[in-house]
């Protein structure tokens, strides 16, 4: 196997797992207004790259505060 693909295959997978992590922290989080919980998983879903950005930078803060 080419030494470009594997590493194609691994980066493929850290985002996947990526995006399962932030679905996974949103989910275990516990907020007063579920809306925010919606809001925050169709944002990482709909927009799997700068979702998880805007998440890691602006989300875990914004959802400590709810």
């Amino acid at each position: 196997m080419n030494a470009g693909i594997i590493f194609i295959y691994v980066l493929v997978g850290l985002w996947l797992a990526s995006i399962i992590w932030a679905v996974n922290d949103i989910a275990k989080h516990p907020y007063k207004k579920k809306i925010k919980k919606l809001i925050w998983t169709n944002i990482v879903v709909v927009f799997p790259f700068g979702g998880l950005i805007v998440y890691y930078l602006m989300g875990r803060k914004n959802l400590s505060e709810a």
